[in-house]
């Protein structure tokens, strides 16, 4: 069986109109980020897929966001795309967490669009003696015409990796209720499922409106069970899912 989970940390400053953590003191950054940790320590998902989530810098308060809930909530592999980059200021971008090794990873940003800090990161794990891509994905948060140019490179990209079923997370920023949408698209191409392509909302987190995160697994894994989290760690709910193999 392989858990994974899904989560858009907003930089860790949720309760701000715009996400600039160096406005926040210190130690209302770091306890924020111990939520966080909390959070997936508790669930001990095998891969865990982190949007808007940051290195060290002078945007992050001098925190390193992402080694820190590494470190806190013990997961010893991590893979960081800085889709938007700035050398000593800030490097903004999707993450994988992983209690198992990260093969193959590979990072790339959308930056040909507007939403300069879109972008993902994908590797291969092993389960069960098998590998599989697992990518952390966010998307345009404004313009379906962004996202389907996004999602278009995003496939070029996988096609270039080996073949392997791939497992899509992330926030698509799409509610998947469109037949030709951007979500739609990615979920033909790569002959993927989800339990309901409706699902729980997940944003805002206060009083979620719209399913705009997702878990993505291709036709080789069944979902055993998927939940979407109620703790408000984020301006984003957490899903999550455990996934196994459909045939040994």
């Amino acid at each position: 069986m392989l858990k994974v989970l899904t989560l858009n940390i907003a930089h860790g400053v949720p309760s701000l109109p715009m996400p600039l953590p160096f406005l926040l003191p210190r130690r209302w950054l770091l306890e924020q980020l111990e939520r966080v940790a909390g959070l997936l320590a508790r669930e001990r998902a095998d891969v865990v897929a982190l949007q808007e989530v940051d290195r060290a810098g002078l945007f992050s308060g001098a925190v390193d966001p992402l080694e820190r809930l590494a470190t806190r909530a013990g997961y010893p592999h991590l893979l960081h795309g800085p889709h938007l980059h700035l050398p000593g200021v800030c490097a903004r971008g999707t993450a994988l967490l992983s209690l198992r090794p990260l093969h193959e990873p590979e990072w790339n940003s959308f930056e040909a669009d507007r939403a300069v800090d879109k972008g993902y990161v994908v590797a291969a794990v092993e389960d069960e003696g098998r590998l599989l891509d697992v990518v952390s994905v966010h998307l345009d948060s404004f313009s379906e015409r962004c996202r389907q140019r996004q999602v278009a490179r995003l496939l070029q990209a996988l096609e270039r990796r080996p073949p392997r079923p791939r497992l899509v997370l992330g926030d698509l920023n799409s509610p998947g209720d469109s037949p030709a949408g951007s979500l739609s698209r990615l979920v033909e191409a790569l002959a993927l499922h989800a339990p309901s392509l409706g699902g729980e909302p997940t944003w805002p987190a206060r009083r979620p409106a719209r399913r705009l995160d997702w878990i993505l697994a291709p036709g080789a894994l069944r979902f055993r069970e998927q939940r979407t989290l109620a703790e408000r760690v984020s301006d984003h709910l957490a899903v999550t899912a455990e996934l196994e193999w459909v045939s040994p």
